[in-house]
């Protein structure tokens, strides 16, 4: 996905021009990307779906002006992963924060609540066990500073490469690098004692 397509300059050119069948086909390929990025930073499909629009309405109302060397895959990571921080901040200025006693829905859409855990055939304990890993591990890296956030999504979440990452951050790839290691050794210190 994140590999340069020939098109993707026709693609601008044409959403630039107002092109329906352009900006289509940007939706149809990036659409599923997009979303799954926000997703990752946001743990709520509603905020991530509206982050997800935020993004595609940018890229209609003020299409980017891209040098030869970045691609359109770049300049919509950029976007949402600037978009998927300014909604966090948004939550946290808002008192909203990530809520253990709600219902999960996963990014495939399949909802996650107490009854469907103790319905479960590999036994509720291991399933309770397994969630609630994932809760903590969603709550330490939302617990994360925003320069350590993204490249540790983008990296570990996303498998961009560095050089990608720096990019899309507009940082240097060793930036990325020693980020990435802080947030790894931040989080290793949160979890240290939940496992």
């Amino acid at each position: 996905m994140n590999e340069f397509l020939p098109d993707d300059r026709a693609l601008i050119e044409g959403v630039a021009a107002r092109d329906p069948e352009a900006f289509r086909s940007v939706m149809e390929q990036y659409s599923g990307p997009v979303f799954n990025l926000s997703y990752r930073f946001l743990s709520n499909r509603a905020d991530a779906e509206e982050v997800a629009q935020e993004v595609f309405l940018k890229l209609y109302l003020h299409p980017p002006v891209l040098q030869p060397s970045v691609k359109l895959f770049t300049w919509l990571y950029r976007v949402t992963v600037n978009a998927s921080l300014d909604a966090l901040r948004r939550r946290k200025r808002a008192g909203i924060a990530f809520s253990t006693d709600q219902t999960y829905e996963t990014a495939e859409g399949e909802t996650v609540s107490p009854g469907t855990l103790l319905a479960d055939p590999i036994g509720p304990r291991t399933r309770i066990e397994n969630r609630d890993r994932l809760r903590c591990a969603r709550e330490a890296i939302a617990q994360l500073p925003d320069a350590l956030k993204a490249p540790l999504i983008l990296s570990v979440l996303e498998e961009l490469p560095h050089s990608e990452i720096a990019v899309i951050l507009k940082i240097s790839p060793k930036a990325v690098e020693r980020r990435i290691h802080r947030a790894r050794q931040l989080l290793s210190d949160q979890l240290r004692s939940f496992l």
